[in-house]
């Protein structure tokens, strides 16, 4: 009888919830703005459940949405129709600075605009395309256009001069929860210091799915803990429970970026100092490091990482680099690199490299085609590392004389489609078909964020889908690499090579 009231209780507060939704819904307005008009004084009369809906123009204006709150299937949305650009031409940020800042603001919705023209040399200024800030649950930046941020100056580290295309910082003990960042393109920005996409400090539950970030000076998407964003969360100065699906990540790096005087170490995609992130049916190509874990604070760590069913070919410098890149730094501990296809990622670097302090992790079922030999594929010569666990991996490369590789390895041409085009897919009769081995699944990953991806909230070690969006374990074995041979086409797959 208890638990009858319980339910019965619980229908009747989500049959109030869904009758308050459709009266917002009912009651909202279209604020409609066009060339010449102030996008800022409709943002200000806006409540939950309206639009604010900007005509093709340029605008040169900054736009604030602060305190503004929608409500639960009636956020507030402000959309650019096609041709809509925010343009920073002759506007100057005062600190950080977005053109669009969203800040302590719910249920809110950014989507369909062009903003760029931001810059400044000013050492204590940072633009940015769109910024959310502070705190706030529910804040989506969706289809928007960033490029021509720039920050002016040429000094090199230790300066701190920066600028972002679209970042996100947990501001104070609230923290930003349920952020959703999807369809984005950032591109030709100059960033010195600081990276394309960033989301830093008190963010709990995101999801990064289907961006472009390419040809920027820095790195490309990175997820931060640790550097102070929020000085009163301690261990939740850190962004934590995020999933990061089907991203594309090409030609970002600090070779001609003034800040680091030609070296080459942007990488596509980087955590420093987050926990609990899967990384799935991304694309890195022609970065510095395809990807990189690590953490640049000592006594701190990136951990919890999956990465999985990922392309990672022809970057400048390697493939995945994981731990500190100095012993005195901090560490990268569990680690899961499983099912990748790595291609010809060789400079200072190589395919796979392990720095300083790399903790229990695992490496299992990739397919690793070096540039030069097998044996100079894999790099393991950081100091501090320990607990680490090679499963099966392919390896193969020009010369392959030397084979002295971890694990239980196999030897031979994976039999890619056309890898110097990035088609790493398998060709039928690959030695990869069906020699992999499916991991167990990862547990004490407890935030909601997981049981709405992964039923029943258990995090498979090799995936549920692979690069294609088709069945990881296909006629009842699973292949390596990010391909599962098989019959789904990729034509039902978006540009970027990545299925939902």
């Amino acid at each position: 009888m208890k638990t009858a009231q319980v339910m019965s209780a619980a229908r009747l507060a989500a049959l109030a919830l869904a009758m308050l939704g459709a009266h917002v819904a009912a009651q909202a307005a279209t604020y409609t703005v066009g060339p010449g008009q102030s996008i800022q004084a409709a943002v200000n009369a806006a409540v939950a459940g309206d639009t604010v809906l900007v005509q093709a123009g340029i605008y040169t204006q900054k736009v604030l949405v602060s305190g503004k709150n929608g409500a639960a299937g009636a956020a507030i949305t402000l959309k650019g129709e096609p041709g809509a650009i925010i343009s920073g031409a002759g506007l100057r940020p005062s600190g950080r600075e977005g053109l669009i800042t969203v800040r302590n603001s719910s249920h809110f919705r950014v989507e369909g605009f062009t903003v760029t023209g931001f810059a400044t040399g000013s050492a204590g200024d940072s633009p940015v395309g769109i910024l959310v800030t502070g705190n706030g649950t529910r804040v989506q930046i969706v289809n928007n256009k960033i490029h021509g941020i720039k920050h002016l100056s040429t000094c090199a580290d230790p300066c701190l001069v920066g600028a972002h295309g679209l970042a996100v910082f947990g501001t104070d003990t609230t923290g930003i929860t349920d952020l959703l960042v999807q369809g984005n393109e950032v591109y030709g920005n100059l960033l010195q210091a600081s990276e394309a996409l960033v989301i830093n400090g008190n963010v709990d539950r995101f999801e990064v799915l289907f961006n472009d970030v390419h040809d920027n000076n820095n790195i490309g998407y990175d997820f931060i803990g640790y550097e102070g964003e929020c000085a009163a969360c301690g261990e939740n100065d850190r962004v934590r429970n995020g999933l990061v699906r089907g991203n594309r990540a090409a030609n970002n790096s600090t070779i001609n970026n003034p800040w680091y005087g030609g070296e080459g170490s942007a990488a596509g995609f980087y955590v420093d100092g987050g926990r609990n992130i899967v990384f799935e049916r991304n694309i890195a190509t022609l970065n510095d490091i395809g990807f990189e874990f690590a953490s640049e604070h000592p006594g701190k760590a990136t951990e919890d990482i999956l990465m999985t069913n990922n392309l990672v070919y022809l970057n400048r410098e390697a493939g995945v680099s994981l731990g500190g890149y100095a012993a005195g730094l901090g560490e990268a501990r569990r680690i899961h690199v499983n099912n990748n296809s790595f291609y010809r990622n060789k400079g200072w670097g190589t395919e796979i490299v392990l720095q300083h302090k790399v903790l229990n992790s695992h490496f299992n079922n990739n397919i690793i085609v070096g540039a030069t030999s097998v044996v100079d594929s894999v790099d393991n010569s950081g100091s501090g590392s320990s607990g680490n666990v090679w499963g099966v991996n392919l390896w193969f490369a020009p010369n392959t004389s030397n084979v002295a590789v971890p694990g239980a390895r196999l030897v031979q041409d994976p039999r890619y489609v056309d890898p110097a085009n990035g088609n790493l897919r398998l060709q039928a009769g690959s030695p990869a078909i069906g020699k992999g081995v499916a991991g167990a699944a990862l547990g004490g990953w407890s935030s909601p964020l997981w049981s709405r991806h992964y039923r029943p909230g258990a995090i498979p070690a090799n995936g549920s889908r692979d690069l294609d969006g088709q069945s990881r374990v296909e006629g009842g074995s699973l292949d390596l690499g990010a391909d599962e041979f098989g019959t789904a086409s990729p034509a039902l797959c978006g540009a970027m090579g990545a299925c939902s």
